[in-house]
């Protein structure tokens, strides 16, 4: 067991300070919440091995903002280096070589293979690069019988002229319907108007009702790293990851009961619901952890 009480507490504190339960933290690492919490504790020996430990500690260190290369820093400085012990070496080089010479032994056996794919890859470039090069051999000629063909060039006399004449005004009927198609457009009914209101709040759930549209297009826009994730009633995922700052996401909905969105830190993050800001009911500096339920089709 490692003791790395200042790492884990660290961890801890700015987990804490973003508002994240270990149940959040294990939504966003997609890290089991108990190897978040022996990294919190130093219980590092349930871990799967060394490898683990660093990628769990990185991991967690994004998540709750801090510097990932320090938090890894401070836990090579803490944790002691394995013993070797002479017997444990002297057994290590014949295993050693046990599995280099069976590697040895699979790559022979594959070598066959991997030239028989390689002459594959070789005959198929071969016949699509002569393909190519015959198909660009024959179209110019076909274009060069097709300008001859219909290309024609007469010559246009007085009289001719005032024959063409009628095609003129011909054009000038189509420019004259082209302008009067416009005040036809206009007379199109105009797309109702969509309201958003605060519905209730019950704890870290707000509910909005979206009026007159089953139709929803929500912008979401980094205004400080938070982490955010979206679903609707029938349980499809739209998105699940951490906004950084100057980040923009577009989700788009239709025919839908309601959205929830799950934010890990509110003030990081600004909502616009067709075209319109939305306005938390409930404030940042009250709640950083919220969920925001967006209710499509309510009634007036």
């Amino acid at each position: 067991m490692f003791l790395l009480s200042e790492l884990g507490a660290r961890l801890k504190q700015a987990r804490m300070e973003k508002g994240y339960s270990l149940e959040d933290l294990q939504e966003i690492t997609k890290i089991q919440k108990r190897y978040l919490a022996a990294i919190e504790e130093g219980k590092f020996s349930i871990m799967p091995g060394t490898f683990y430990v660093r990628a769990f500690i990185k991991q967690y260190a994004e998540a709750v903002s801090l510097d990932a290369d320090e938090m890894l820093a401070m836990y090579k400085a803490e944790a002691p280096e394995p013993l070797i012990t002479g017997e444990s070496a002297g057994m290590s080089a014949p295993a050693m070589r046990r599995t280099s010479m069976r590697r040895a032994g699979k790559a022979a056996e594959a070598m066959p293979k991997i030239i028989l794919a390689l002459f594959i890859v070789v005959a198929i470039g071969i016949v699509w690069f002569l393909k190519a090069n015959q198909a660009a051999d024959m179209e110019p000629a076909e274009e060069i019988n097709e300008t001859e063909s219909t290309v024609q060039v007469e010559q246009i006399g007085p009289e001719d002229a005032e024959d063409a004449a009628p095609a003129e005004d011909a054009d000038s009927d189509e420019e004259e319907s082209a302008q009067e198609k416009p005040s036809e457009e206009a007379d199109e009914p105009a797309e109702p108007k969509t309201e958003l209101a605060v519905d209730k709040s019950e704890g870290e759930n707000t509910f909005y009702n979206l009026k007159g549209t089953d139709k929803v297009s929500v912008e979401l826009s980094g205004k400080g790293r938070s982490w955010l994730s979206v679903t609707d009633n029938t349980g499809k995922q739209y998105l699940s990851k951490s906004l950084e700052k100057g980040q923009t996401e577009t989700i788009e909905a239709e025919g839908i009961q309601w959205l929830r969105f799950r934010i890990g830190y509110v003030p990081g993050v600004e909502i616009t619901v067709n075209g319109s800001p939305l306005d938390y009911a409930i404030s940042g500096k009250e709640r950083v952890t919220q969920n925001i339920i967006i209710q499509l089709g309510a009634e007036q």
